[in-house]
């Protein structure tokens, strides 16, 4: 009796551990898998941080451009001839 309990004990004891053992290689595989995948992101962050920086500095130096052009032009607006007859300097007046 004693040696069919030892028995049992010693069974159940290796079954744990040789199910620990494979699934630690499993976990192990598993962990590795993420850790490349995780690097695999990072890096692909990285490059997208690195396209928006660029964007960023195109939008920023067109939108300086863009307000440059516009000065450039509200300073060749010429205006040619006498005013108009009615003209009134506030329009809001109603004489």
């Amino acid at each position: 009796m004693i040696k069919r309990i030892r028995y049992t004990i010693n069974t159940v004891l290796s079954a744990l551990i040789v199910a620990l053992g494979f699934g630690s290689c499993v976990s192990q595989k598993t962990y590795e898998a993420a850790k490349q995948e995780i690097k695999q992101l990072q890096e692909e962050n990285e490059m997208l941080k690195n396209d928006n920086n660029t964007l960023s500095n195109d939008v920023k130096r067109l939108k300086k451009s863009i307000a440059e052009y516009q000065k450039r032009m509200e300073q060749r607006k010429v205006v040619y001839g006498p005013r108009p007859t009615d003209y009134k300097k506030n329009i809001n007046n109603k004489e």
